[in-house]
């Protein structure tokens, strides 16, 4: 069984190209990482707040992972396309177990409300759980694209394209946002890889 991490966070504790090739990507992914503030999640959900707004957290470490070199004007873990992004992670020490579940709850919650908008608009589906251990554990959404939303929640039996991960290994936390169009088994795949790194 993997041990959960505690004490300070590296960028060996964020998810590589690799892991995507894994799940069938094959276009070369360029990895860029930054530690400090920023967005860290879907912006519709969490109302365009920094994680410092959220939680307190000024340092976490953010890595973008994308198909182009070229990257965003404010942020380098941003493809300047927002096509090329494969997925955009941010993750911190919390410095304890207890304050790490506690963030990793709230930033959850801050996801819930996409899983209910109206028809044609792009929504989030049902919630996935992975536990690996005891204190190393993710949720995550797949996401549907509004032609999909035909009853104002997420469509039965349908497979995701992406989505948003919430992770916590110990004393620390994290956000995936996959962009990468993957179903549920490869979500599930990336998703264990990234907490277990973490």
């Amino acid at each position: 069984m993997p041990k959960p991490a505690s004490g300070p966070m590296t960028n060996r504790h964020l998810l590589t190209a690799a892991e995507f090739r894994k799940v069938g990507l094959s276009k070369p992914i360029y990895v860029r990482d930054r530690v400090g503030d920023g967005n860290y999640a879907n912006a519709v959900c969490t109302g365009e707040k920094t994680l410092g707004e959220t939680l307190g957290s000024y340092g976490a470490h953010f890595r973008g992972l994308a198909t182009s070199k070229d990257t965003g004007n404010d942020d380098p873990t941003t493809a300047a396309n927002s096509e090329n992004q494969v997925a955009r992670e941010v993750a911190d020490d919390a410095g304890s177990r207890a304050l790490a579940q506690n963030f990793a709850e709230r930033l959850l919650l801050e996801e819930v409300p996409c899983q209910s908008e109206p028809a044609t608009h792009w929504i989030y589906g049902p919630t996935h759980t992975i536990d690996v251990a005891a204190d190393i554990t993710a949720s995550w959404m797949g996401v549907y694209d509004g032609d999909q939303n035909t009853k104002g929640t997420a469509p039965r039996g349908k497979e995701p394209c992406g989505g948003i991960a919430v992770l916590r290994n110990g004393s620390h936390y994290g956000v995936l946002e996959v962009h990468a169009c993957l179903d549920t088994a490869a979500m599930t795949r990336i998703v264990r890889a990234a907490v277990t790194r973490l």
